[in-house]
């Protein structure tokens, strides 16, 4: 049984799926459409089964999903079974009278604003509803016996929220981080291969201006051709440069480790890729 259902419009899929692979990288298990619907089945006898059985309903709140009849089914199968309703705004959207109706009470997160803050929030609200469910009563006739066990110190899970390529300062906590541009340098054979983007970006680009200024240049003009294909080869080569840094940059912010060179802004410290930020 899923922990939660995330109902969103298919308008959003791409950021309600972002939102998704947060939670589940966090340990909560979700319920999404289509993922979730196995083939051949019907939506509405597989939708009302697992809003009945989830725990929490989220609600990927935007402008799209309040013109879904989907998601305002879904929304009004959510209040009739009782479920713990938490809106994730996309955006700072007026609620029409529908949803103004049935979210009355409901707080909302506004993940148009700081999106790494309101995950964060919403993390912790989903852990402390799931925590707070009382245990189930086992009959003392059924319950085992069981030797006690010494009681451990439990460490308290760690909130990743590296999707939105959002870190903080390792030193004083501070968001104000700054990318040292020009010192990227490849740890391994992936990010080498990015690193070809560069050469790859310069020939296409290249070519790209060649083939398309060929027919616009005159031939007694054929040795502007030269200084396009340079001009191609440049623009391409600084292109293709920043496609694979930020590639690079987003696969260690993925993996827990700076991207690069980083320095904050604040306390004035520098970081290489070995040091891990606290996302």
């Amino acid at each position: 049984m899923k922990e939660i259902f995330v109902s969103y419009s298919t308008v959003d899929q791409a950021q309600a799926e972002t939102v998704r692979n947060v939670l589940e990288k966090n340990g909560l298990s979700c319920w999404m459409a289509p993922r979730d619907i196995p083939g051949g089945s019907n939506y509405t006898k597989e939708i009302p089964t697992a809003i009945r059985n989830c725990k929490i309903f989220l609600l990927i709140l935007s402008d799209n999903a309040q013109n879904s009849q989907w998601v305002l089914k879904e929304l009004d199968a959510a209040v009739n079974n009782g479920k713990v309703i938490l809106p994730f705004m996309l955006e700072d959207c007026a609620l029409n009278d529908e949803f103004n109706f049935l979210l009355t009470g409901a707080q909302r997160y506004s993940a148009y604003q700081k999106k790494a803050e309101a995950m964060e929030t919403l993390i912790a609200r989903i852990r402390g509803i799931l925590d707070a469910e009382p245990a189930k009563v086992v009959p003392p006739e059924a319950a085992p016996e069981v030797a006690p066990k010494p009681a451990e110190k439990k460490e308290e899970s760690k909130t990743v929220v590296d999707i939105f390529c959002e870190a903080k300062c390792p030193a004083c906590g501070s968001d104000d981080l700054r990318e040292m541009k020009n010192k990227v340098k490849c740890q391994n054979a992936t990010e080498f291969l990015t690193k070809l983007l560069i050469p790859l970006m310069s020939v296409v680009t290249m070519l790209l201006l060649g083939t398309v200024s060929s027919f616009f240049i005159p031939y007694d003009r054929i040795d502007l051709l030269f200084l396009v294909f340079a001009a191609g080869l440049v623009g391409g080569g600084f292109w293709g440069a920043a496609i694979a840094r930020n590639k690079i940059k987003r696969s260690r912010l993925r993996k827990g480790f700076s991207s690069a060179f980083y320095r904050c802004n604040r306390c004035q410290k520098k970081f290489d890729h070995l040091t891990p930020l606290d996302n």
